[in-house]
């Protein structure tokens, strides 16, 4: 039943032409990254931001040094929630662009063959036309996709900090 799919895909790779195989590298990568930053926010975030509570509790310092240790754990806390976003939306905009780099070297390739055969058959014509749109399309889906899971996680990353933010004001006091 598994060979079933497996060779659908293959399929689907061989008609999407070499360009195919890097938007599938790419979207590895950028699901990998993906769910990294949600594994990392939703498990270790968490314990951390309890050991920096839990430090603050023990914490007496003098009022005007309270203002900069606030200051200092949020953007260091913002800094590791947000690492690896950019790269994350570097992806997702990479995305389409490889496609359509695909939709046009798909299209050099029915011309070329076009011209050398010397036909003009418009049954292979648009066949070739359709090959050629299917790196559009994954790039598309591959991006649309991202962007989704991206604002997500963008929302959760700025919940948190505002969390933090209010937690800290209460224990600093």
């Amino acid at each position: 039943m598994l060979y079933i799919y497996f060779d659908n895909m293959l399929l689907f790779f061989e008609r999407g032409g070499t360009v195919l195989f890097a938007i599938f590298l790419i979207s590895l990568c950028l699901w990998t990254l993906l769910i990294e930053r949600y594994v990392y926010i939703k498990f270790l975030y968490k314990k951390e931001e309890h050991s920096i509570l839990d430090d603050l509790n023990l914490c007496n310092s003098e009022e005007k040094f309270k203002k900069e240790i606030k200051k200092f754990i949020i953007e260091s806390s913002k800094i590791r929630l947000k690492k690896g976003m950019s790269i994350i939306k570097i992806l997702i905009i990479i995305c389409p662009l490889v496609g359509l780099l695909g939709t046009v070297t798909g299209m050099m390739e029915v011309f070329g063959q076009m011209s050398v055969l010397g036909s003009s058959d418009v049954k292979s014509m648009a066949n070739g036309v359709s090959m050629a749109t299917i790196p559009t399309m994954a790039g598309m889906v591959v991006a649309l996709s991202g962007i989704l899971f991206e604002k997500k996680l963008d929302s959760s990353i700025c919940s948190h900090i505002h969390k933090l933010y209010f937690k800290i004001s209460k224990v600093l006091k």
